[in-house]
C-alpha cells in the first residue's frame, strides 16, 4: 500500500455493513436498513431502527441491498459509515476495497463504483468472495450469510465449482415471521426476526427450549408483546438449512473422486453469519459424512479476510 493512499475495507451485506480504515484500524459497523418518509432520508441503520414501530403509514422501511445487489440508494448508508470513521478529515480522499459475490454483474459492479464515488472516494477496487477467502492449494469453501449462499471448491488452484444459492438467514428469518404469525396472528418485523433467529440458535446450542420475547403487529396494527419457545422455531431453521447442505452436497457429489476423498479427509470451511448459526455445520456434515470447519469469526469473516489484503 502506498504511503499516501488511505484504505477502507468495506463488505457491506443485507443485514450488517462493516467498513474497516486500514490506517487507524478503526471498524464501523451499520445495519443495512434506511428510513424514508417521502424521497427524505429521515434515518440509517439503528436510527432507521426506530421507524420501525412508529409512523407506519408515512415511513417507508428499505432493506437496500440483496444477494450483493443494489436494490435502492445506499449512498447514506455508505457516507454515514465513512463519517464515522472520519475519512475525510485530512487531505487525502480515501480509497475503498469491496467484497462483492463471484459471479456478480459487471452492470452491478458500475452501480457499486458509481454510489462510491458520489461519496467522494478516490478509487474503487473489488474483490471477490473466492479471492478474499481461498487459501493456498484445494479448499472446499461455504459462505452463508443473510441473503445467499456462495459455494466455491477449488483443487490445485483450479475453480470446479463456483455457484451462488438464494438459501441463507433471511430466508429463516422469513420463515420465523411465518411461523410467529401462525401462532399468535401477529406480524413481526424483519428485525425482530432475526433477533429470534439468534436467541433460538443460542438456545439450540445449549440444548435448551427457551422462551423468546418480542413485539408484534396484530390486524389492526395494534403493538402486542409475543412470547413463544424456542423450539416451536426449530422448523424454519431445519427448512432452509437443509436446503443448503443438500447444495453442497450436489456440489460435492460432482467431484472427481480424489477431490472428494481429499475433502472427506481434510473438510469443508464454513464462513459468514450463518456459520454461526445452530444446524448449518451439522446439516452439511450429517449429508457428507465429512468434518465442518467453521470459521471462529462468524459475521466478521470477509472484513477480516479483507484485512489481510493489504497491509499498511
Amino acid at each position: 500500500m502506498a504511503l499516501l493512499d488511505k484504505w477502507i475495507a468495506l463488505d457491506i451485506g443485507a443485514y450488517s455493513a462493516r467498513f474497516y480504515d486500514f490506517s487507524t484500524q478503526n471498524q464501523v459497523v451499520l445495519k443495512t436498513i434506511i428510513a424514508k418518509k417521502g424521497s427524505e432520508i429521515v434515518g440509517v441503520s439503528d436510527q432507521a431502527l426506530t421507524y420501525l414501530y412508529k409512523d407506519l403509514d408515512e415511513v417507508q422501511i428499505q432493506y437496500p441491498i440483496a444477494h450483493g445487489q443494489i436494490l435502492h440508494s445506499i449512498d447514506s448508508l455508505i457516507q454515514q459509515g465513512l463519517d464515522q470513521l472520519h475519512v475525510h478529515d485530512g487531505l487525502l480522499r480515501p480509497s475503498v476495497l469491496v467484497s462483492v459475490p463471484t459471479k456478480l454483474s459487471q452492470r452491478q459492479r458500475e452501480l457499486w463504483q458509481q454510489t462510491f464515488l458520489k461519496c467522494g472516494v478516490r478509487k474503487v477496487e473489488f474483490i471477490s468472495n473466492l479471492k478474499a477467502l481461498q487459501t493456498e492449494g484445494s479448499c472446499f469453501l461455504v459462505h452463508s450469510g443473510h441473503s445467499y449462499t456462495e459455494i466455491n471448491v477449488v483443487v490445485y488452484d483450479k475453480v470446479l465449482v463456483s455457484k451462488i444459492i438464494n438459501y441463507a438467514g433471511v430466508q429463516i428469518d422469513e420463515q420465523i415471521q411465518k411461523i410467529v404469525y401462525m401462532k399468535t396472528g401477529c406480524f413481526i418485523t424483519k428485525v425482530d426476526a432475526a433477533r429470534l433467529k439468534k436467541l433460538a440458535s443460542h438456545a439450540f446450542w445449549q440444548q435448551k427450549n427457551s422462551s423468546l420475547m418480542c413485539y408484534g403487529f396484530d390486524s389492526r396494527q395494534n403493538l402486542h408483546q409475543i412470547q413463544i419457545e424456542s423450539s416451536i422455531l426449530w422448523p424454519a431453521f431445519e427448512m432452509v438449512q437443509s436446503q443448503i447442505a443438500l447444495w453442497v452436497k450436489h456440489c460435492f457429489d460432482g467431484l472427481p473422486a480424489s477431490a472428494q476423498e481429499y475433502f472427506l479427509l481434510h473438510g469443508i470451511e464454513l464462513s459468514g453469519g450463518l456459520a454461526d448459526c445452530f444446524g448449518t455445520s451439522q446439516f452439511i456434515s450429517q449429508n457428507i459424512s465429512c468434518p465442518v470447519l467453521c470459521t471462529k469469526s462468524g459475521q466478521y469473516d470477509m472484513i477480516e479476510a479483507l484485512k489481510g489484503v493489504k497491509s499498511v
